[in-house]
């Protein structure tokens, strides 16, 4: 490769993250030494977000550190701010849900009074996701319609097909398909016109598991299959592992619990590996469905209990109150009608 000023090798590091191609941001920067990156804090968070979207958190909180210092040592405050987003944004993924909260909230009054439309908008987003999670779909509808807002003045396309598909689970998770199936549908144009291949594929799984909630486990079927192999060709393995538990769940839906089990089971030992535990959780609830047979209730109460567990610990009440009801004695309903999708924390 050619010797690259810094500038010319920051410009062609974001060029690649803009287009999601991660790897190729760390094989961009793979020459260089550590120490030089360390010194400028947009790449330091550039090689933090790539390992991010590549399921590597140690690496990614390491960078984002790195970035998040040697900004603050030159007083590069937009810098600084996009640095204390990943960190939020990886402690969102890991768990630590009310330390993520609080650094979004904090996060949002700087970004507005740095005008940074693009950050205001991923801490508003990212501030959504806590909300649908924990069942307060208003407050998650008023957070996204705000990081829509801030996306669209910055012209930044990427931010408003994350924030539409985000915005899509939660109509979703209201009842309200056909509304989710039509912002899911714009969020999929968004991603297209941006030409992230990632984001592409994570808008096109939200749709599949919006037709499978509607019932048409054969379309769904097809569209997350199609998720899972451009996933596995862009590398993108925490997409991979999200899209193969809305895959356990529609090959449950086609009465193939074997497989839907065996899928499953697989997204638990992957979350475990990425340090996901939402994603472990969410695979052991839909695991608990699977296995509750009159034969096997047993071990369905079991797994449902180490779902339950996993979400009191993320403080995910609406979920802990949904296992109560699987796990008392009249639970009999149908176990993909709300079955979360995986959402997006923007992290740069």
């Amino acid at each position: 490769m050619e010797a690259l000023t810094p500038l010319q090798l920051l410009k062609r590091a974001q060029g690649l993250a803009d287009a999601g191609q991660h790897v190729s941001v760390l094989e961009c920067l793979r020459g260089v030494e550590d120490v030089d990156v360390e010194q400028t804090p947009p790449l330091a968070l550039l090689r933090g977000m790539a390992h991010a979207r590549l399921g590597d958190t140690n690496d990614a909180e390491r960078w984002a550190w790195a970035a998040l210092q040697a900004a603050r040592a030159k007083g590069d405050d937009p810098t600084a701010l996009r640095a204390r987003n990943v960190l939020a944004a990886i402690a969102l993924e890991t768990g630590r849900t009310h330390h993520a909260e609080r650094s979004f909230e904090d996060g949002l009054g700087d970004a507005k009074r740095q005008g940074d439309h693009a950050t205001l908008g991923r801490m508003a987003n990212n501030l959504g996701i806590i909300a649908d999670m924990r069942g307060d779909y208003g407050r998650a509808i008023g957070s996204y319609t705000m990081a829509l807002a801030a996306y669209q003045q910055g012209g930044l396309t990427v931010g408003v097909a994350e924030s539409l598909h985000n915005l899509a689970a939660t109509y979703r998770e209201m009842g309200d398909l056909t509304k989710a199936l039509r912002t899911e549908d714009q969020a999929i144009s968004a991603a297209e016109a941006s030409g992230d291949r990632r984001l592409i594929t994570l808008t096109r799984g939200g749709r599949a598991e919006i037709r499978l909630m509607a019932g048409d486990s054969l379309v769904a079927h097809r569209e997350i299959e199609l998720a899972i192999q451009e996933e596995r060709a862009i590398g993108d393995v925490v997409g991979e592992a999200e899209d193969l538990r809305v895959l356990g769940c529609t090959l449950a839906a086609m009465d193939l619990a074997e497989e839907a089990e065996r899928v499953l089971r697989d997204v638990i030992q992957r979350a475990e590996k990425l340090g996901r535990p939402l994603l472990a959780a969410r695979a052991e609830r839909d695991l608990a469905w699977v296995m509750d047979t009159p034969e096997r209730e047993g071990e369905a109460r079991a797994m449902a209990r180490d779902a339950r567990h996993r979400f009191q610990q993320l403080g995910l009440t609406n979920e802990v109150r949904k296992l109560d009801e699987f796990l008392s004695q009249d639970r009999r309903s149908n176990p993909f009608i709300r079955s979360e999708l995986p959402f997006v924390a923007p992290l740069g």
